[in-house]
């Protein structure tokens, strides 16, 4: 009938295989890993650094209980820490939701308050913005215990990468 003749068995075919962010990302380092991958204000990061640093980030937080599924708030300036702390996230599984340190005080707890971040990871110097807040605060600077190695988690492909907020000028944010 119809189905045969449309080929409908092809159509609905998947027709890429499930790839994830890390995933890719470690496909990339594979390829290159001595290549520059991130460069900013002088410092830059070979493929294989950035790797690297990421992966003792997501075992600090996957030791710190982040897992598949759940949200990282990051209050961050911009810089190479802010990329390795994306990409540390993502090798949990986890989403992570950005937060511009510039924002009023007020928007930061709303974000926090509505998304529920399971931790916020920050610096030394932005941890005052979060004064107030009952969530768990992490150092970027901190590192996983070495001896405890890698912790694989399965990331999942359909998985939920970042949250984004609306600006709520047409009233409450949504993300």
């Amino acid at each position: 009938g119809l189905d045969g003749w449309g080929n409908r068995a092809a159509l609905t075919q998947c027709c890429m295989p499930a790839v994830t962010i890390p995933g890719l990302f470690a496909e990339q380092v594979a390829r290159n890993p001595e290549a520059t991958a991130v460069s900013f204000e002088g410092l830059s990061m070979t493929y294989r650094e950035l790797d690297e640093a990421a992966n003792r980030l997501a075992g600090l937080l996957a030791g710190r209980g982040v897992r598949p599924g759940a949200v990282v708030g990051l209050l961050v300036s911009r810089s190479a820490s802010s990329i390795v702390a994306i990409l540390a996230v993502l090798k949990t599984g986890a989403a992570y939701l950005p937060i511009d340190p510039a924002l009023p005080v007020a928007r930061i707890g709303f974000l926090i308050d509505d998304a529920e971040p399971v931790a916020v990871l920050t610096t030394t110097e932005l941890r005052h913005r979060l004064d107030g807040h009952t969530v768990p605060i992490i150092d970027i600077s901190e590192q996983a215990d070495p001896e405890a190695g890698p912790q694989p988690l399965a990331v999942d492909a359909d998985g939920i990468a970042y949250v984004i907020y609306t600006s709520g000028t047409t009233g409450t944010p949504k993300g």
